[in-house]
């Protein structure tokens, strides 16, 4: 489940195609692609909990209840600059989480934790397959049953950090199936509690994690800054409890984010920290939740980095390398965003001919999971075929828009 990445940064095709990007907090995927998102249209009260009280006495417990309930409420508004600091600078001063074991109440066991802990990882996987779309009711059930658990359960301490671990994941998971579907306020709403969640837990990688994805939403959406602000908060906070794999995409995102500033320093210095962390990173300390995290992904991370701050023909070496290398079955949305950026580089390379190609297949890969940002993407590099001036290129266009369409209506079949 790892981002569903913009075509939005600093190469040479991607720069003039920077005005089309869908702005955040938007439903739609993009007026140019002519779809319409099937999201639901929160009513008009206000939002019963706000992101003061949430790291106040009962501000969780309040906050899980209003992102579950059946009722949809308003969302918080889009955060970004100061309101994206001000949640950082808390989950980074706030007093760890006291243990609690609530005595009255249904017992809730072991088994019963283990069995939510292994269901978390069945959506995540789920997640990789279908998209975003189909996942987000699936993980904002699984979290009702959670929230109900904690506050009707009875349950030990250990059991108290580990339920609260679950929500957190499940909350991410929410927020991330949302961004993947084009409902990016809910997207931050469910992160911001997550991240609270995970305090509780006791879990700060949980939170680091957090952070990274909406550090990918912040990219994708043009706020690099925020993007830095996030990952550097998520090294920095969990430093002491990230494995080398975290580590190494805490810096794959971050040469991403400094490239979209021009920061080439930065850039070379984060991909070198992430290549040199990903040769060290042993699975078996790693967390469930960083399985989809391997060698091409970092150099996808690389990749993307490396194009955004000019170095064309390093960007498509490790482009090149991260879509052979990645398994089609298991990560179809992902093989997109990694063949978008791939055909990118190309367009850039002057070898638009493979763009072409890599854009047929992207079309093909993307008729297959329910996901908006890999629509987008598909469209973007359809965009800078066309800005190439490609004789194939509206052949291209007419192509994707069809089948994405089709595939829309009619429902994707993995």
């Amino acid at each position: 489940m790892r981002e569903p990445s913009s075509v939005l940064g600093r190469s040479r095709a991607s720069r003039e195609l920077a005005s089309r990007r869908p702005r955040r907090g938007t439903a739609a995927t993009a007026v140019a692609t002519g779809f319409v998102h099937n999201g639901i249209t929160p009513a008009t009260d206000t939002v019963q909990w706000t992101l003061q009280r949430l790291w106040a006495p009962g501000g969780l417990a309040a906050a899980l209840e209003e992102v579950t309930s059946r009722v949809q409420r308003s969302v918080l508004p889009s955060l970004t600059g100061t309101a994206l600091a001000a949640i950082v600078h808390q989950w980074l001063v706030a007093a760890p989480a006291r243990s609690v074991a609530v005595l009255g109440g249904r017992q809730v066991r072991d088994a019963l934790v283990a069995g939510f802990e292994q269901r978390v990882d069945s959506l995540r996987r789920m997640d990789d397959v279908l998209g975003g779309e189909d996942v987000h009711g699936l993980a904002v059930s699984e979290l009702r049953v959670i929230v109900r658990l904690l506050r009707t359960g009875a349950y030990s301490q250990d059991h108290h950090a580990r339920l609260h671990a679950v929500a957190a994941e499940l909350a991410r998971l929410a927020g991330w199936a949302a961004f993947d579907s084009g409902r990016h306020q809910v997207a931050q709403q469910y992160w911001v509690v997550a991240l609270r969640a995970a305090h509780e837990a006791g879990q700060p990688a949980i939170g680091a994690n957090i952070l990274r994805c909406m550090a990918e939403q912040a990219v994708r959406f043009g706020d690099p800054a925020d993007a830095v602000t996030l990952l550097q908060a998520a090294r920095a906070g969990a430093a002491d409890a990230l494995t080398a794999t975290e580590k190494a995409i805490i810096a794959g995102s971050l040469a991403v984010a400094h490239a979209q500033l021009g920061d080439t320093h930065s850039v070379h210095a984060e991909v070198t920290e992430a290549l040199a962390q990903i040769e060290r990173a042993d699975p078996a300390m790693d967390p469930e939740y960083v399985y989809w995290c391997s060698r091409s992904v970092i150099e996808y991370y690389a990749g993307k980095a490396l194009l955004c701050a000019g170095d064309i023909a390093a960007a498509v070496g490790y482009l090149s390398r991260s879509v052979d290398q990645l398994d089609a079955a298991a990560y179809p949305r992902e093989l997109v965003h990694h063949s978008v950026w791939l055909g990118v580089a190309k367009v850039d390379a002057g070898d638009v001919e493979q763009a072409v190609s890599l854009g047929y297949q992207a079309v093909k890969l993307a008729t297959r999971v329910s996901s908006e940002n890999a629509r987008v993407d598909v469209l973007t590099l359809c965009g800078a075929i066309e800005m190439a001036g490609h004789p194939d290129a509206a052949a291209l266009a007419d192509h994707a828009r069809a089948a994405l369409r089709a595939g829309t209506a009619a429902g994707v079949k993995p």
